[in-house]
This record gives structure tokens, sequence and C-alpha cells, in this order.
């Protein structure tokens, strides 16, 4: 009786870990169309860019045409992304959560802390 209860738990343990292993990782890379309702209407819509270099990854901000902010500090974890920017002369910290079609986040900065939405954008 209790090696078939140490069978059972090791192939418990076994099945979790293959399970968890096997679940799809979100990939950040691509194009997002973020929309911040509550930021100044110049900075409210635009593209967050995240690309991979080696095993590195960078990002931009991209706001109409010609505006562009490089992300700074750059984190990807687990579902997690965080960097920050300037913008005007103002640190913004932002962290969100991807999955396979959405960023959705927070930016904080001197004036507090504002939300945003974004989808990816199909290449």
């Amino acid at each position: 009786m209790k090696v078939l209860k140490s069978i059972s738990m090791i192939a418990l343990i076994v099945i979790t870990v293959f399970s968890v292993h096997a679940q799809k990782m979100p990939d950040p890379v691509g194009t997002w169309k973020f929309y911040a309702e509550e930021a100044p209407y110049e900075y409210n819509t635009g593209d967050i860019v995240i690309e991979k270099e080696g095993e590195e990854y960078t990002a931009k901000i991209v706001f109409g045409e010609y505006y562009e902010i490089k992300a700074q500090d750059f984190k990807f974890e687990g579902d997690q992304i965080s960097f920050k920017a300037y913008i005007e002369d103002d640190v913004i910290y932002i962290k969100g959560t991807v999955t396979e079609d959405s960023l959705d986040g927070k930016a904080s900065y001197s004036e507090g802390t504002i939300g945003f939405k974004s989808k990816r954008k199909k290449s």
C-alpha cells in the first residue's frame, strides 16, 4: 500500500511538472497598439514596439509618425514586462501583463498612475 502511494505521488509530481512546462509562455515581441484614456491627448495613443536582440529585449514607444522614445531597463519575466522611459523630462515607469493578443498595465509618473490597454498588431 505504501509503495502504491509513493508511485502515485511521483506520478502526480511528474504530471504537474510537465504540464507547467508545457504551458506556452506569451511572447512580448511585436508591435502593440495602446490606448491610455487618462493620459494627455498627445500621449494617449501610440505603439509599443518590442524586439529581441540575442537574449536581450528592447522596446520603444512611438507616438504618430515622428516621435519615438527609447525604453530603458526593459525586463520580461513570466508574463510581466517592465521598463522606464523619459517623456518631457519626466520618468515614466511602465508595467504590464502580456497575453497572446493583449498587453495591459499601468504607467506611473510624477502626477500619478494611469492604466493602458494594448492589442497586438497583426503583421
